[in-house]
């Protein structure tokens, strides 16, 4: 979509960005008036997020489609025309947490409250961002399925296409990632005001939860889109970013679990045999390649699995090891492996609503791992504050 105005021609896409972005920075000014940050701390914020984001929105973008700027068209120099189009959305949001340290450190504010401020409207402009690209025609389709009775109820859900007296419906996938979009950004509304009365919450834990959330519902959501974007090959680049956001979350908390359970910082190299377990376990209902292919040899899988159990289970809780931190992980790196194997098998699969819940939920446990974590970590906070007002009272 094009319009004009004295005649300068703009787009449905780009005044859609506009408007969100615009959005987004006003919720997060009142947000940051609420936390009594200094003046300016949110202009000085805007300041620095917009060419950040932008850059390394449109970075991102470009890496991924390096073959088609250097080889396809022949034209490097088209990287640096971001007015046609191409952003990464996992680049954005790289750009606006880059943006807050950098504001914290100029405005001498803690980068965990000002995180928490500019983290609780991202759904907000994700949505704002993801509606946008309704204006494309292009972006934001999901597949074609035949589901001609529900199209025909819920014709909100669905996009048409028509080739001559047939009609086909495609998933109107942007729809469904800026309704998420905006759920999230009430979700974190009530958290946000839920920190501000309760002592318990730590500074920037908001932040994370938001970014948890997102992260894990997008993986799904980025599986339903079928318009090529940030695809390299068979791979959604997207997709294993926003991957990495729930548990870089669950990383920060399981070492503050450590620090309070005091385990010992040895036993943190051993949490790396995780990602292996769950390689193996992989490899053996699904090789990779012919080199990597346990499938035909379960008794190797099982003895690998096996050793690196017991290893685990020994060794482990012997040097101080957390169960709960083991089985946190396991939990989530399995729930990783289940959208891995769904990714790679949705292409020939003859039930997407069937491959598309066991993703849901695989997405779902993922989250989970970190909410609980956190939730464990918030409660025990609570009754050591909790057990120091009685001693302070009882003294």
């Amino acid at each position: 979509m094009t319009f004009s105005v004295l005649g300068i021609t703009g787009y449905g896409y780009g005044l859609g960005l506009a408007i969100s972005i615009l959005l987004y920075l006003g919720v997060s000014g009142v947000l940051g008036y609420r936390r009594r940050l200094p003046a300016g701390t949110l202009r000085v914020f805007a300041l620095v997020a917009l060419p950040v984001s932008l850059v390394l929105a449109r970075v991102a973008f470009c890496l991924v489609n390096w073959a088609y700027f250097t080889e396809t068209i022949s034209q490097p120099a088209r990287m640096l025309a971001f007015w046609d189009g191409g952003l990464s959305l996992i680049g954005a949001l790289s750009g606006l947490v880059l943006a807050a340290f950098l504001a914290a450190r100029l405005m001498r504010v803690r980068f965990a409250v000002l995180f928490d401020v500019v983290a609780v409207p991202i759904g907000l402009l994700v949505a704002g961002f993801r509606l946008a690209e309704g204006f494309t025609g292009q972006l934001g389709i999901g597949r074609q399925v035949a589901l001609d009775a529900l199209a025909q109820q819920l014709p909100i859900l669905f996009l048409t296409e028509q080739m001559g007296t047939m009609t086909f419906y495609r998933l109107a996938v942007y729809r469904y990632e800026a309704a998420v979009g905006l759920a999230i950004f009430l979700f974190a509304l009530w958290l946000f005001a839920r920190q501000g009365k309760a002592r318990k919450s730590r500074q920037g834990d908001v932040g994370m939860i938001v970014f948890a959330l997102l992260g894990a519902s997008q993986i799904l959501l980025e599986s339903l889109r079928d318009d090529g974007h940030m695809l390299m090959g068979f791979i959604r680049l997207q997709q294993l970013g926003f991957a990495l956001m729930p548990l870089l979350a669950l990383a920060v908390l399981s070492a503050r679990y450590g620090r309070i359970r005091m385990i010992r910082g040895t036993v943190v190299a051993a949490w790396l045999l995780l990602p292996v377990m769950a390689l193996v376990g992989l490899l053996m209902v699904h090789p990779l390649n012919h080199v990597l292919d346990l499938t035909g040899k379960r008794a190797l899988g099982w003895a690998l699995m096996g050793s690196l159990g017991l290893y685990m289970a020994l060794f482990l809780r012997v040097r101080g090891g957390s169960l709960r931190l083991i089985l946190t992980w396991l939990a989530a790196l399995l729930a990783i492996g289940g959208c891995v194997m769904v990714e790679f098998s949705i292409d020939g699969s003859d039930n997407l609503l069937r491959d598309y819940a066991i993703m849901a939920m695989c997405c779902t446990a993922l989250y989970l791992a970190v909410w609980t974590l956190w939730h464990t970590l918030r409660r025990r906070i609570y009754r050591e504050e909790r057990l120091t007002v009685r001693i302070q009272s009882a003294g």
